[in-house]
């Protein structure tokens, strides 16, 4: 299976964990609306670049979805780091949000590495 295939199947497979996971954290506790624009704006991306991906082997969009992911998972990542190391504001929660946030960082690193591989050409 090409990268780009494997990109798109795992940016499907995070989408249906993550929405749901989305929606029910927005209607347990208010968050900004940009918040939930950012987070649902990447997922649109992620999911309408997979289709593409899967019926018609175009990757770009897919690459914009999980660029976007990278930079919102980055930012956050690194905020709740910083505030854990520092001491800043509840230290069990900065810390789950590290412990959490580190691996969903790197599997949106890993779907746009895949997705920015270049298919295989077929000679015949």
């Amino acid at each position: 299976m090409q990268a780009q295939r494997i990109s798109a199947w795992l940016g499907i497979a995070l989408a249906v964990i993550g929405a749901p996971l989305k929606a029910l954290r927005v209607m347990r506790q208010a968050e900004p609306l940009s918040s939930v624009a950012y987070d649902y704006i990447a997922l649109a991306l992620i999911v309408a670049g997979a289709v593409l991906v899967l019926r018609y082997g175009r990757g770009r969009l897919l690459a914009a979805g999980w660029g976007f992911g990278v930079a919102m998972f980055y930012g956050s990542f690194f905020y709740h780091y910083e505030n854990w190391t520092a001491g800043i504001g509840d230290i069990r929660f900065e810390r789950t949000m590290v412990i959490v946030g580190g691996p969903f960082l790197l599997l949106n690193l890993l779907g746009l590495v895949l997705s920015l591989m270049a298919p295989k050409s077929v000679e015949a």
